[in-house]
């Protein structure tokens, strides 16, 4: 499908670029950063945004920047953008859903181990100038013949299970209403109702979207009928679990710790516990932050914008109904 774009002349960036992906926009194209003046005053005269995740994209927002054609999202998570406000507005909204995979699928790897071999604890308790015990909170686990429990089985959930599946021998389970068992079968998870998932895991690991049936998927409730002594990882998006609630499991025994890489609230405000709990290892939103995820997910969100300016579809349209004839916003 082709279309007729406006010259592309200005592309606003969010968030700083660590990789050299913004060579590959066309001769002359002026990039324009963010910094103190505010997004609508330094967005001004841009066709296209390469977004990140603080902004909120919002009809406010569209209406105020009317040049804009194209938000492309550096990372899959468009919760920040109102789509169906851009859909209204005619903008074109990408993102990148393969650049950080690997690089996310990883990291919620070495969070398991690092909660199942307490090195966070074993850490801490040299940096205390202490060695040892041999016992609790530094008795650790094999991961080897555990369940490990998948809620959503996307693109990273997948790629967890193949590591953990093939390479750590564990028992992979998984919920995903959009999945069949044979095709979870084929990835070498066994489906099951999201109660049971939650019920049989020795670790729960969140790759599910944020949506309206989604919001504190974990509750007290759910946290509560994990198994005693069970970890819960976290590594989708913050508002997948009732914060107040996991730190109660955690504080009381219940679970055997947690790993979260992201926060109801980012960046977390210093007094949240779930920075510096001794029984949780958190990362600060960075588990796609990686020399190879960062280049694949900064070319792949420019290839998008350059795609669309040069009459072409692009790919990862997350509101396709934009296309419809006489909905795109035009010059």
């Amino acid at each position: 499908m082709t279309h007729s774009t406006p010259r592309l002349t200005h592309v606003w960036v969010e968030a700083p670029f660590y990789s050299d992906a913004l060579s590959l926009l066309p001769a002359g194209v002026t990039v324009l950063h963010a910094g103190d003046a505010g997004v609508v005053q330094e967005a001004l005269p841009a066709q296209a945004i390469l977004a990140s995740s603080i902004v909120r994209y919002d009809a406010a927002l569209f209406a105020a920047l009317p040049n804009l054609r194209m938000v492309t999202r550096t990372g899959i998570g468009v919760d920040n953008v109102d789509l169906d406000a851009a859909t209204a507005a005619g903008i074109v909204v990408c993102n990148t859903p393969d650049g950080p995979t690997e690089s996310t699928a990883e990291h919620t790897v070495a969070m398991l181990l690092n909660l199942a071999k307490r090195i966070k604890q074993g850490n801490d308790n040299l940096a205390a100038g202490k060695f040892g015990p041999r016992k609790p909170p530094l008795l650790g686990v094999e991961v080897r013949g555990r369940t490990l429990g998948l809620v959503g089985l996307g693109r990273i959930g997948r790629r967890v299970a193949a590591i953990c599946g093939k390479g750590l021998e564990m028992r992979v389970i998984g919920a995903d209403p959009f999945v069949s068992a044979e095709q979870a079968a084929a990835w070498g998870v066994e489906l099951l109702p999201l109660d049971d998932v939650i019920a049989q895991a020795d670790f729960l690991s969140l790759h599910a979207p944020v949506t309206p049936e989604t919001l504190h998927l974990m509750n007290r409730t759910r946290i509560a009928a994990m198994k005693p002594g069970s970890f819960l990882l976290n590594l989708a998006r913050g508002t997948l679990v009732d914060e107040a609630a996991l730190l109660e499991a955690v504080d009381s025994g219940h679970l055997g710790g947690a790993g979260v890489d992201v926060f109801a609230v980012e960046p977390p405000d210093v007094a949240n516990r779930l920075r510096n709990h001794p029984l949780i290892v958190a990362t600060p939103h960075s588990a796609s932050v990686t020399v190879e995820g960062r280049i694949r997910i900064e070319t792949m969100a420019v290839e998008r914008v350059v795609a669309y300016f040069a009459g072409k579809q692009p790919p990862d349209i997350v509101n396709p109904a934009v296309l419809s004839a006489g909905t795109l916003r035009r010059g």
